[in-house]
């Protein structure tokens, strides 16, 4: 059986790990931006400059892009591309992210496992780059017309992504894993996330 002072050693630090815990959920809660109204205006443009069979159905291709985003919410100008290797390699624009204009799934060619070829499976492995130099962000730089919390944003920012995408019948599933380099400074590394998307053609 443990010692008197053993045990409240024990809940000492116990109450102490506590009180970290809730002070540092509290402070996050004052760290918050205030309601505002978003607006943003994004325009994004991808080319599928090469695409290769190299036989039994296998083909690569390379796809780069450019855009720009102008909002209260993010503004920034980004560039960057995606190469692919796969079996019935999809005839569309890549992979797709959560960001403005980033929904290029939609097949563009009959040659497309999904629509008229004589196949409905493929499967494709890819990675890709995409570098922002940002201007404003709203989670970083706090509200647009008063004032919040805010921290000293980086400049440049860039995404390494890489993933695997399957497509049988109408459906295309993507998984794509992320490496997003920091933000902002002081931030403890870079993020490291997943994204899964499930596209139905119609």
């Amino acid at each position: 059986m443990p010692f008197p002072s053993t045990m409240l050693s024990h809940f000492n630090r116990d109450r102490k790990k506590m009180y970290e815990t809730c002070q540092s959920k509290f402070l996050s809660l004052l760290n918050q931006i205030n309601d505002e109204l978003g607006l943003m205006i994004a325009w994004l443009l991808f080319w599928r400059v090469v695409s290769r069979p190299v036989g039994h159905g296998l083909a690569y291709d390379v796809i780069p892009h450019a855009g720009i985003t102008v909002g209260n919410v993010l503004t920034y100008a980004n560039a960057g591309g995606e190469i692919r290797f796969g079996y019935n390699l999809p005839a569309d624009f890549g992979s797709s992210l959560i960001e403005p204009g980033g929904a290029t799934v939609a097949p563009v060619s009959t040659r497309d496992p999904r629509l008229g070829a004589a196949s409905h499976f493929g499967v494709t492995v890819f990675a890709g780059v995409d570098g922002r130099a940002v201007a404003r962000n709203i989670f970083l730089d706090g509200n647009t017309f008063r004032d919040s919390a805010s921290v000293d944003k980086n400049y440049l920012v860039a995404d390494i992504s890489a993933g695997v995408s399957v497509i049988f019948k109408k459906f295309k599933l993507t998984y794509t894993q992320v490496y997003r380099t920091e933000e902002f400074q002081g931030q403890d590394g870079g993020q490291l996330f997943g994204s899964i998307n499930l596209a139905y053609t119609f």
